[in-house]
């Protein structure tokens, strides 16, 4: 039914033409590059000279199947001065993108209008703009997400270190990518995150369009929260976003820079502070005293002259405390032969050993 209509429009094109020579329309292609991709924004201008004042007005745009469109910019109402006649004029401004590749046409347009002619009597009529054809090269790979824009920022931000969380803390990740010259369908869908040792939520996409002076601009905002299920520290792989630079007419790409994520104390009880303290300072004292006494008591025996094996076995009954432990029981209990046995194990000198004998061999006193 639409292409009976448009070939009807066709038709009748020129007729309206004859008919009404102060009336016509056009659509203008201003795509600044000789040849265009699958994808790419072609700005186009819908623009009608009128002779007669418009009371009413309402534009129609019919054929667009074969594009993604919108209407960049309010449409513009003016009078100039054509072939030293004023003349009324209307401009909209519109951007499209063609969906495939080969010969597409756009169109055609038709204005309806209430116009007030000479006799100031109004007038219902239709202004048509023929269709545009349009020659649309494919995109320059087959496979993956096709993106065409002029320009493309990329930008991550965290709220946190995510190399260093607190333990059981979260990091909130915000990718932001802006497009130049793209819809915002048109930028690709967000990137899985699925990590066994990653605990992942991911928010809602949030897509928007903003107008601006130097063209449509799509933005696509991608929000996760991370937080970490083992104590040990991951690197999130970075993401590569290829699209067709549409200013360079060459493939291009941005990307999403890898992440490393861990626990602080991880790396805490991994890694030495370098600081000491007073515990260990004394410990350290003791064990440096004790080794130097025992190297000088090895040194002493090997260079005195009895440095033998009754020398050592002297050396252990002095210093050995299980002796004189024996010594203290024995005298506890008053046995004096007991206390002789371990007196000389002990060591004590002989005067001892001697005043021990004569109380027990001696004679009985009073």
């Amino acid at each position: 039914m639409v292409k009976l209509l448009a070939c009807l429009l066709l038709l009748a094109g020129p007729a309206l033409a004859q008919d009404k020579p102060g009336m016509h329309m056009s659509i203008i292609a201003d795509p600044g590059h000789d040849t265009s991709v699958v994808g790419e924004m072609i700005p186009l201008t819908i623009r009608a000279v009128y002779d007669l004042k418009v009371a009413n007005e309402k534009l129609e745009i019919l054929g667009t199947g074969s594009f993604d469109w919108i209407q960049t910019a309010p449409d513009d109402w003016h009078e100039e001065m054509i072939d030293g006649l004023s003349r009324i004029v209307m401009e909209r401004h519109v951007a499209v993108w063609p969906k495939q590749s080969g010969m597409v046409t756009f169109g055609p347009a038709i204005h309806h209008l209430t116009v007030i002619d000479r006799q100031s009597q109004r007038q219902d009529m239709d202004v048509t703009g023929q269709p545009l054809a349009l020659s649309v090269g494919a995109f320059p790979i087959d496979r993956g997400w096709h993106l065409s824009a002029e320009a493309v920022e990329l930008t991550d931000e965290l709220s946190a270190d995510a190399g260093h969380l607190p333990d059981g803390a979260t990091v909130i990740r915000k990718v932001t990518l802006r497009a130049l010259g793209a819809l915002p369908e048109q930028l690709p869908p967000r990137p899985v995150v699925s990590e066994n040792w990653l605990i992942t939520f991911a928010a809602p996409v949030q897509r928007d369009l903003f107008l601006t002076a130097e063209g449509p601009v799509a933005q696509v905002i991608w929000t996760w929260e991370f937080r970490p299920h083992t104590g040990e520290p991951g690197v999130l792989e970075g993401v590569t976003i290829p699209y067709f630079n549409a200013t360079t007419r060459r493939m291009d790409a941005v990307e999403i820079p890898s992440l490393p994520i861990a626990v602080a104390s991880f790396f805490n009880a991994q890694t030495l502070t370098g600081v000491i303290g007073a515990r260990q300072v004394w410990l350290l004292i003791g064990l440096s005293v004790i080794g130097l006494i025992v190297g000088l008591a090895v040194a002493a025996l090997r260079l005195a002259p009895d440095a033998t094996a009754a020398g050592w076995a002297r050396v252990r009954r002095r210093w050995s405390p299980l002796p004189r432990f024996a010594l203290w029981q024995a005298r506890r209990r008053g046995d004096l032969l007991a206390e002789r046995r371990a007196a000389q194990d002990a060591g004590l000198p002989p005067a001892r050993l001697a005043a021990l004998d004569r109380r027990i061999y001696g004679p009985a006193g009073p």
